[in-house]
């Protein structure tokens, strides 16, 4: 059976924050989301995997809307979580959907702000399947050349220094299927350089109901 490790994700700090002001990072996050990707331990099944498939095949791709946007009050950055699919078909995700998974993604809308520099990641977004007590990175480069067949763009950084309005899908390997998910937008707290200001930690949670 395939496991992860169970710990709750470092958060993705907003890296190299800068426009007229630099900004070191503070503790309480990551500075590399892509390792803490990393971080998670995989045990390939001894079964094949179409094997596996055949005993719990994958539901209905079925599309939800969400609709909610909220913005970083302190950063000024607007993020609009648009839709949520449920039962995305994955070949990538095939396991984890034999052992009682599912693939979830997740379509987001971000305007970043103009203050600061620094970047808007699909790490800042994260799943939780048990009521929000662990968070997990999402995987959509894994799955990113499924979802470009499926006329999803992946979502990609946004830089806060080019402005404008970015699209895109993230994509989460969900291990256990539930009615419904919480997904949490964290930025991590900073601190001015030369000077006493502080940016506090923002966090905004949405649900995905179900499909």
């Amino acid at each position: 059976m395939r496991t992860r490790t169970t710990v709750r994700t470092a958060r993705l700090a907003a890296v190299g924050l800068s426009l007229g002001l630099a900004l070191t990072m503070t503790a309480c996050g990551s500075e590399d989301t892509k390792a803490d990707a990393d971080s998670a331990v995989e045990t390939e099944s001894s079964a094949p995997a179409s094997e596996s498939a055949s005993a719990a095949p994958a539901g209905k791709e079925v599309e939800v809307k969400i609709g909610k946007t909220f913005k970083d009050p302190d950063m000024g950055d607007s993020i609009e979580v648009i839709s949520a699919v449920r039962d995305f078909p994955s070949e990538e995700g095939a396991e984890t959907v034999a052992e009682g998974g599912e693939i979830v993604l997740l379509q987001v809308k971000v305007k970043p702000g103009t203050e600061y520099g620094g970047l808007i990641q699909d790490g800042n977004f994260q799943i939780s399947w048990d009521k929000g007590a662990d968070f997990w990175s999402p995987d959509t480069d894994d799955v990113a050349t499924e979802l470009t067949a499926a006329k999803r763009t992946p979502f990609e950084d946004v830089s806060r220094r080019d402005g404008g309005e970015h699209t895109g899908w993230i994509a989460f390997e969900v291990d256990e299927k539930d009615d419904t998910y919480v997904v949490e937008y964290a930025r991590s707290g900073a601190k001015v350089i030369g000077s006493d200001k502080t940016i506090a930690e923002f966090k905004e949670q949405v649900e995905i109901p179900a499909g």
